[in-house]
């Protein structure tokens, strides 16, 4: 980073952004193909809420540097924002075959944070019941950032909603068998068994998860539940 572009990111942490708008396009002109420019410059745009040149400015980063990643995520959370999801999801794709090869830690941490944009973008599905691209957002969370375990619970959720249970309780049984500790797992794959009629199956594993952690109140309140249920049954 030039002593420019750090006199603009320090106008913009000041709130300063007409002056950083003025500062950004005249670097910009300065140095044509910049990406960095393009993307200072929209940075101030935005927060003058000015979302048309904002969009534009984004765009011209990622021409300069499809591998731009702060534009990138801006530009889709942004996209995203007015509700142009589709738009956004493009950009996601296209930036993600920049970064499909991760070679480095620093492309690692690229990947996570386009794991967190697929991952709210899934959710945004999930809650309008579009199960199918929910799901196919949620694999590509899950595929970035193979540790954010809790991804795959909703993709198992996805699963389930869309009248997979099958294909739900297969997910949740292999994240299961690959991370043992992991007790979230262990819970909804009980809460499945039990929207099935499946009850020992999911005491079953509420049971195990109190084993493992006895002050799991979560558990606790599901296996009495059941219990409960039971009680008035009989």
């Amino acid at each position: 980073m030039n002593a420019a572009e750090r006199q603009i990111q320090n106008l913009i942490q000041t709130k300063r952004w007409k002056e950083a708008e003025t500062a950004a396009e005249a670097l910009a002109r300065r140095e044509t193909g910049s990406a960095d420019a393009q993307y200072l410059l929209g940075v101030s745009q935005y927060f003058q809420g000015k979302l048309g040149p904002t969009i534009q400015s984004l765009k011209s980063a990622l021409k300069a540097d499809p591998r731009h990643t702060d534009a990138a995520i801006c530009l889709s959370v942004l996209l995203n924002d007015i509700g142009r999801y589709d738009d956004a999801q493009g950009v996601f794709a296209q930036a993600n075959q920049s970064v499909a090869h991760p070679l480095s830690r620093s492309e690692t941490v690229i990947d996570k944070k386009f794991a967190v944009k697929h991952l709210e973008l899934a959710d945004l599905y999930f809650r309008y019941r579009r199960y199918e691209e929910a799901i196919e957002e949620y694999g590509k969370a899950a595929s970035l950032d193979p540790t954010a375990l809790d991804i795959r619970i909703r993709r198992a959720k996805a699963y389930s909603r869309k009248g997979f249970v099958t294909r739900a309780m297969q997910e949740l049984e292999q994240l299961k068998k690959e991370s043992p500790t992991f007790l979230p797992a262990r819970i909804q794959l009980g809460l499945l068994h039990y929207s099935q009629g499946n009850t020992l199956d999911a005491e079953l594993e509420w049971e195990s998860v109190i084993a493992a952690s006895p002050d799991n109140s979560e558990a606790r309140a599901y296996l009495e539940m059941s219990r409960d249920a039971q009680r008035r049954r009989n």
